[in-house]
């Protein structure tokens, strides 16, 4: 009994990691962004997380993107 509600419980924790992802989960702004537009397209959700400022680019402020309002990194 304690088995199963424990596999049912990392399944579910996987399974909602893989729908929902942040900037931090990419390494490059081209990464988010293929991403990012295969959820789009595909009517699949999880992928506005990643558009704050709906522009249509995922993670600005990854390398290779282009944000201009970016935080500050710290020190």
């Amino acid at each position: 009994m304690i088995y199963e509600i424990f596999t049912h419980f990392r399944f579910r924790v996987h399974f909602r990691s893989s729908l929902c992802k942040k900037c931090a989960d990419f390494s490059t702004q081209q990464q988010a962004q293929k991403w990012y537009e295969q959820r789009k397209k595909s009517g699949q959700t999880g992928w506005k997380s990643l558009d704050r400022d709906g522009d249509g680019q995922a993670c600005d402020c990854l390398p290779g993107g282009h944000g201009k309002k970016c935080p500050k990194k710290k020190k």
